[in-house]
């Protein structure tokens, strides 16, 4: 199970709540005693609960629009984790469980943001909630397996609006099983349909031609996966901003003529036989005196050439 699964039910829980007009403080309780049945219910093992906490962070910071204080939150859980068990220093999957809900709480509402506002705010979410994690997972990735996900991004976005409907529908289905049946019976077949389309949407992605190129390994990929993650959220702003970009390049191309009109006219000379291959910045005017007629080709001023002993 993974912080995302947590973060649905947490997420439908609140939206429960407050479709029942309870307060904040209220709502809150009952979303996070049902996030603690959902937990006792997979199995209270190290990694569900490392989700459970980590999914509940990042819905904290998505919905109390405070990424301080969501920070802070990670931090005192990531402190508290490694205090109760130390050996999830040198774990892989743990690190990317803190990275990914980092990514959700210091760049999930800035790329939200940037999305214009007549798009759907779930769509929004849809796309900025796995491009945040994707950009801070990613370096770590390409070290575990050198190569590149071309499509991941893609697939995310598609299962996004699937997931959900498999995590709530499966989960309720479990909840009710022991009193309706029936009606039971019907959410898991439903649940197992939008499973189904995931699956397919993995295949699918799987098989599109290069989709899982080499990357470089050891630090140089990482290097070049932080640079390219960077390269990526720059071209989603430019993307989302597009007048403000125009603005930008042109404003650069203006700053960049007046810096060349200000550099000096120089011209460069061959080098000399001591320059030993450098160049040199010289005049225009060489110093020769330019009234001085040049050498005429003409044949008939030419005067004829007298020979020593010749008549």
């Amino acid at each position: 199970m993974s912080g995302a699964n947590c973060s649905l039910i947490l997420g439908a829980l609140l939206l429960a709540a407050r479709s029942l007009r309870l307060a904040r403080i209220p709502g809150a309780a009952v979303a996070l005693a049902g996030l603690g049945l959902f937990v006792l219910m997979v199995g209270p093992d190290a990694s569900v609960l490392r989700s459970s906490l980590m999914g509940a962070i990042a819905v904290a910071a998505l919905a109390g629009g405070r990424a301080g204080r969501g920070l802070s939150f990670l931090c005192l859980a990531v402190i508290a984790l490694l205090l109760v068990e130390p050996e999830l220093g040198v774990s892989f999957g743990f690190l990317l469980s803190v990275l990914a809900t980092l990514g959700i709480i210091v760049l999930g509402r800035s790329v939200m943001g940037w999305i214009p506002a007549r798009v759907p705010r779930w769509a929004a979410a849809a796309v900025a909630v796995p491009l945040s994690a994707q950009v801070l997972c990613g370096p770590v990735i390409v070290v575990l397996q050198p190569q590149f996900s071309t499509y991941s991004l893609l697939a995310n976005v598609l299962a996004a609006s699937l997931v959900a409907p498999v995590t709530v529908l499966g989960t309720a289905a479990v909840a009710i099983l022991p009193i309706a049946p029936w009606p039971a019976t019907v959410l898991i077949g439903v649940a197992g349909f939008f499973a189904g389309g995931v699956a397919a949407i993995a295949r699918f992605t799987a098989g599109l031609p290069g989709a899982a190129p080499p990357w470089p390994e050891g630090v140089f990929g990482l290097l070049t996966m932080l640079l390219f993650s960077v390269v990526t959220l720059l071209a989603v702003w430019m993307a989302a901003h597009p007048a403000r970009t125009i603005k930008l390049v042109l404003a650069a191309h203006a700053g960049t003529v007046r810096l060349l009109d200000r550099l000096p006219e120089a011209t460069f000379r061959r080098a000399g036989p001591g320059d030993h291959g450098r160049l040199r910045v010289c005049n225009l005017n060489s110093g020769r005196n330019h009234q001085w007629p040049l050498p005429s080709n003409d044949r008939r001023r030419r005067q004829p050439i007298r020979h020593r002993g010749g008549t």
